[in-house]
């Protein structure tokens, strides 16, 4: 059965074709599938890349659109161009190397549809992939007033494990491309700031892939993002005196490890103990 759903994913020729193809199969076995697919091909893309495109292609027909960028802007700058593609009420994120659950939107939309009140609803996920993190569940603010109280410390929705109304967008809201990363906190920020309001279920709804790729990403130009998101959004919620902002400027501080000792506290209970 498809629904009133668009997806919206971006790839760049980094991505390594098996894990797209992965990808777009967990939303083939969607229970309740999407109806359009969209996905930004951020610059040039990979020989292999293009064949496993052009074989979904083949299978969905018009459901999938590609949208072109003739060089690499970024996820930030592509999620905005595909955005003006959506014409659907729900839009689900999803990255290119991860899977969603089977149940996925059917959870998501149902949950939606009985609490209008919810602008974007996200869920716990599952970690896989090499390394001892492999199984691992993670787990988000399940109401908004917890994520209110949290949202200093970490962010409260995996981001390619949400579904949001496209109306916060027809509003006018946007990714900010300011930041090339982290551009999901800031919306975050954004979304709560403007008294939108947020949920996560319970159930893991995503299949998170981790790789020592992950730790490397996480270099000193995503901390200087993730550390300027964080103050600026604690300032608008709580203003320019708060004892909150020990916990962006720690944050700072441990992304400027080397990727070892970031691998360690990103598996590690301390973590865990801090943000969840």
């Amino acid at each position: 059965m498809n629904s009133d759903i668009t997806v919206l994913m971006a790839v760049h020729r980094g991505e390594k074709a098996e894990n797209l193809d992965a990808a777009l199969l967990s939303l083939h076995h969607q229970t309740l599938r999407p109806q359009r697919v969209i996905l930004v091909e951020d610059g040039p893309l990979t020989k292999a890349l293009h064949d496993v495109i052009r074989h979904w292609q083949r299978r969905w027909k018009s459901r999938l659109l590609r949208v072109k960028n003739r060089e690499n802007i970024g996820l930030t700058a592509s999620l905005n161009r595909g955005l003006e593609f959506v014409t659907t009420s729900l839009i689900a994120r999803m990255d290119s190397d991860d899977r969603s659950h089977p149940r996925r939107f059917e959870w998501q939309s149902r949950f939606l549809r009985s609490h209008p009140e919810i602008a974007v609803v996200g869920g716990a996920i599952k970690e896989y992939g090499s390394g001892s993190s492999n199984g691992r569940m993670r787990r988000y603010p399940l109401t908004h007033d917890e994520a209110l109280r949290t949202i200093h410390r970490a962010t409260p929705l995996a981001h390619p494990a949400v579904m949001l109304r496209s109306a916060i967008f027809q509003s006018g809201i946007r990714y900010d491309e300011r930041y090339r990363t982290s551009q999901d906190l800031a919306l975050w920020f954004d979304l709560v700031c403007a008294g939108y309001r947020i949920a996560n279920l319970r159930q893991a709804v995503l299949y998170f892939r981790t790789d020592d790729a992950l730790y490397k990403r996480r270099g000193r130009a995503k901390a200087w993002n993730e550390f300027r998101i964080y103050c600026h959004g604690i300032s608008r919620l709580h203003g320019p005196l708060s004892w909150r902002y020990i916990f962006p400027l720690c944050r700072f501080i441990s992304r400027l490890m080397p990727s070892p000792m970031i691998r360690w506290l990103y598996r590690s209970e301390l973590r865990r103990a801090i943000v969840e």
